[in-house]
């Protein structure tokens, strides 16, 4: 199906990775955070690059080019981290840490190359789009991790909450 935006895309927030330009739903997104500090308990998983501290609130930062199997990304200062919606049931907001975001673009700005559905794992990518020449690896969040690393991070997150609380709790 190429040429058509699906209707319920209504903006593309792009970014780089890796040397690649990929765009995720603005709907998905939550915020987008500068580089910060993270912190990086013992016994991390190695897809997580730290905790960021938004609010009070745990958040495990992903690498994304871990993810999506792709070479070690190089994050200078223009890195950011994409704090996601979380629509499944814990709730938790998961980050995404990606070398530069380039901005937000109306969906209506791109046209869709398509995508075979055996172009990505898991239909992590859910589309291709292009935009004066430049090709935009359209990703599906909902699909970019499997149940059993979701189940896996909530609890690392459980934990890394914990943690941030217990540093707030004076000792009697």
């Amino acid at each position: 199906m190429s040429g058509q935006i699906s209707a319920d895309l209504v903006g593309v927030i792009t970014f780089r990775l890796c040397g690649r330009s990929f765009g995720l739903p603005v709907g998905a997104v939550r915020e987008v955070v500068p580089i910060a500090w993270l912190d990086r308990p013992p016994q991390m998983p190695s897809m997580v690059r730290g905790i960021l501290n938004l609010g009070g609130q745990a958040v495990p930062v992903l690498r994304l080019d871990k993810l999506l199997g792709l070479d070690d990304g190089t994050y200078g200062l223009d890195a950011s981290i994409l704090v996601m919606r979380d629509d499944h049931e814990a709730g938790r907001p998961l980050g995404l840490l990606v070398e530069h975001v380039d901005g937000v673009r109306a969906a209506d700005q791109f046209t869709s190359m398509g995508l075979a559905d055996s172009a990505s794992f898991n239909a992590c990518l859910s589309d291709q789009l292009e935009q004066d020449g430049k090709v935009v690896q359209l990703l599906s969040w909902r699909n970019v991790l499997l149940v059993e690393e979701r189940q896996r991070l909530a609890d690392f997150q459980a934990q890394a909450q914990a943690r941030l609380a217990d540093l707030g709790t004076v000792a009697p």
